[in-house]
Formats: structure tokens, sequence, C-alpha cells
């Protein structure tokens, strides 16, 4: 999941900014320089998991409930990320929204809804949900809650972002694919609950 998810992650960016690494091939390597999708990661995390329950003849629903939890961790980490980094940033405010404000990759006065911060309270409070109907659910749920509300968190904060993104029909990419994974999520889980 791992690998994918990283590689799936690299990808998504780099194809999302292609005319730049196109003219720039060798910085596709440079890393350390940043520019990972968080939607790309998640879907390639997602494939990642379904490759390996494949490959080890293995159930993909306990595999799933085994990483909700953690994957709802992985989730506020990467919105803490991003808070630190400025990147994901939110629509300008014109006065400071109470406790929070956002802040963008040019450490600019500017205030800002705090996206990076309402991303990583709402997967705090998934993590805490998860923790407690964990025992309480067939096989396979706990793992498509994980995905869909990790999915949901991401598409609701995605109408408050105001950093550059690639537009369909008017609406953001990862509000689009966020919606997806959402769906793929809540379909799981009436699958896994018909099958109980």
């Amino acid at each position: 999941m791992l690998a994918t998810g990283l590689f799936t992650a690299r990808m998504t960016f780099i194809l999302l900014h292609s005319n730049y690494y196109f003219s720039h091939p060798l910085e596709i390597l440079y890393l350390w320089q940043g520019g990972l999708s968080g939607i790309g990661g998640f879907a390639g995390a997602l494939v990642g998991l379904g490759i390996y329950s494949k490959a080890k003849g293995e159930s993909f629903a306990t595999h799933a409930d085994a990483l909700a939890i953690p994957s709802a961790i992985i989730a506020a980490s990467c919105w803490l990320g991003c808070w630190m980094d400025g990147c994901a940033y939110g629509i300008p405010l014109e006065r400071q929204f109470p406790l929070l404000t956002g802040i963008d990759m040019f450490d600019s006065e500017i205030l800002r809804w705090p996206t990076q911060a309402s991303g990583a309270i709402f997967s705090l409070l998934s993590v805490g949900a998860l923790v407690i109907i964990k025992d309480r659910l067939p096989q396979g749920v706990l793992g498509m809650i994980s995905l869909s509300s990790i999915a949901l968190g991401i598409f609701g904060v995605s109408f408050f972002r105001s950093d550059p993104s690639l537009l369909i029909a008017g609406f953001r990419l990862d509000t689009l694919a966020a919606l997806g994974l959402a769906l793929l999520g809540i379909g799981g889980i009436l699958i896994y609950i018909r099958e109980s």
C-alpha cells in the first residue's frame, strides 16, 4: 500500500503538472521538493491493498478492517502536514475565523479558511468514531466506513480550498475523485452488510 500509494501520489501530481515536468523531466526524481497528490496516493493505496490481498489469496475485507483506524490517523497526519507546509490552503476570508486560520505556501498575511485544520479535525473525529464502533460491525464494513469517511472529509473540505487545481465542469478534480471514492466506500458498506 505504501509503495503504490507513494508512486501513484507522485505520478498523479506529475500528470496534473505535466506542462512543467515534461519540460523539466529530471525534476520528476526530485522528491525532496515535494509534489504529491493526496487523492492519488489514497487511490493508489487502495489498489496496493487489492494487489496484496489477491497475491496472498487473503481477504480484502480483513485487511481493510485492520487498516481502517491507521488509515484515518494517516489522513489526519496528512492534513496536519498540509497545515504546517501551507498546501491545500483555503479561500480568503474578510475576518479571522474563530480559533484557527489557514496558511498558504507563500506565508502571506491573508486570512484564509482553515481547510487543513478542518480536514485534520474531521479525520481525528473519524478515528474516535472508528475506535468506538470497531467491534460491532460485520467484516469489511469498518474498512469501508474508513474509506468513506476519509473521502467525504476530502470532498467537504475541497469546497473551501483556494489552491490551484484542474477543473472539470467547474469542479476541482479532487472534489470529483473524492466523491467517487466515497461512493465506492458506501457501495462497499452496502455489499458487506448484505453479505453478513
